[in-house]
């Protein structure tokens, strides 16, 4: 009852405060800066987990890793993103942050064979707000600020099944409920009191469905060896929009005629389908509940291209990403440390990177993000437990630090140094006391 209570809690936390948490113009794209999904162990491994063994965390990039889960589990999680933007022509540099609950999640062993996770957590974040200054064509004396700013946001709820169909063979499916809103607003500010500013404020108010599959193959080689891979598969979906957009002139900041005024209409986003496809290989010793080391490799293509908003039009463009991701636990990996009871030998210490080629192109040059990871798994004493008793809690650490956009032809770079904080409860459910 304890751990449905904090369940609430923090739901009701996450649905009053995770939806402002975007500060890049880039997020003006699309549906805006699409969140990873990942939690803070995947992130220390630069997000490569599609085909990992995890029996403590819940995966929710591949569907099918539910059947892993040995114990219910039950993970909250926050990130803190300090940000620097800059540009070379002209020469300005920015400093932001970002912050928030990302993840609130539950999983369930329901059987051998069946695995079930819920969660919610954030699907994209928007919030920018760019200016740039021109003339008007008429007289090069008078000139022009074009504004552009929005906020907003979209969550989602999702529920996914996985199934053991045969002896290291796991199928899964996500079903992903996606709901929130986005706000894009366009001024055109005149320098001069002769000419009328003009405003457009829409705003979309988006829900839908996106179905993912996944599937994983885990083979047992000798010596405690293992070798896994892992592939899932998101549908193109569509998500219904209703639209409210209002245009109208202004003077000295305030409104003077409505040039379109209080419009409705509904529409829908078209979002891409995406695949992805990863290999793990590490050591899971006998009776051991994770492995004690393991190397993962994933690769996630996205059709952006297939993107349109409820006007038809669409910016993005086809998309790629690598990930490369390793971790080790010392006690588990070396013979010598077996006995060990140093805090630090306990402790699961994990190291990726990631390359993305990003989903869109602006001034005829292509945008990457790529950077580096560490994480930490810092497991928590427990106390006195009853026979048959099994509980295990985790600190998760994850640090990233990466890089994104272009100082060329008058673009912005972003460098920026996230952090991923998030505490794993695991117990096991529904046991039966003889004795206490």
């Amino acid at each position: 009852m304890k751990s449905l209570n904090l369940f609430i809690f923090c739901a009701l936390a996450f649905s009053a405060a995770a939806q402002t948490n975007s500060v890049s113009p880039y997020s003006r794209f699309g549906l805006g800066d699409t969140y990873h999904q990942l939690n803070p162990r995947q992130v220390g491994m630069g997000g490569a987990s599609m085909a990992t063994y995890d029996a403590l965390n819940i995966n929710f990039l591949n569907p099918a890793s539910y059947t892993d889960l040995e114990l219910t589990t039950f993970n909250v999680g926050f990130e803190g993103s300090f940000i620097n933007q800059s540009q070379d022509n002209p020469a300005i540099s920015v400093r932001n942050n970002s912050s928030g609950m990302r993840n609130l999640s539950v999983g369930l062993p329901l059987t051998k064979w069946w695995g079930s996770a819920l969660a919610l957590m954030p699907y994209s974040f928007k919030g920018y707000d760019i200016s740039s200054n021109r003339t008007a064509l008429s007289d090069t004396n008078v000139g022009i600020t074009d504004r552009f700013y929005g906020d907003g946001g979209l969550n989602s709820v999702i529920w996914g099944n996985a199934f053991k169909v045969a002896e290291g063979l796991s199928l899964g499916i996500n079903a992903q409920y996606v709901f929130g809103s986005i706000r894009e607003n366009t001024i055109v500010d005149y320098n001069n009191a002769t000419f009328y500013d003009t405003r457009l404020e829409a705003e979309n108010l988006i829900r839908g469905m996106i179905f993912k599959a996944g599937a994983k193959y885990q083979y047992q080689l000798p010596n405690d060896r293992f070798f896994a891979a892992g592939f899932n598969f998101q549908n193109a979906s569509s998500l219904q929009s209703e639209n409210l957009s209002y245009q109208y002139t202004l003077s000295a900041a305030r409104p003077v005629d409505t040039l379109r005024g209080g419009n409705t209409t509904t529409g829908e986003f078209n979002l891409g389908s995406e695949f992805g496809f990863g290999l793990s290989y590490g050591a899971k010793n006998s009776g051991a509940m994770q492995p004690s080391w393991g190397v993962n490799v994933d690769y996630k293509n996205t059709n952006g291209a297939d993107f349109s908003r409820p006007d038809g039009s669409g910016e993005l463009l086809n998309a790629y990403q690598l990930n490369l991701g390793s971790f080790i636990t010392p006690r588990q990996s070396f013979q010598k440390l077996e006995r060990s009871t140093n805090f630090f030998s306990n402790v699961e210490y994990r190291l990726g990177a990631f390359y993305e080629k990003m989903p869109f192109q602006l001034s005829a040059t292509d945008l990457y993000n790529y950077g580096i990871t560490f994480g930490l798994g810092l497991p928590i004493k427990q106390r006195s437990q009853a026979p048959g008793e099994f509980k295990v809690s985790t600190v998760n650490i994850g640090i990233m630090a990466g890089r994104r956009g272009s100082l060329e032809n008058g673009l912005i770079q972003e460098e920026y140094l996230s952090f991923f904080l998030a505490v794993t409860f695991n117990d096991k459910w529904f046991i039966d006391y003889k004795y206490r």
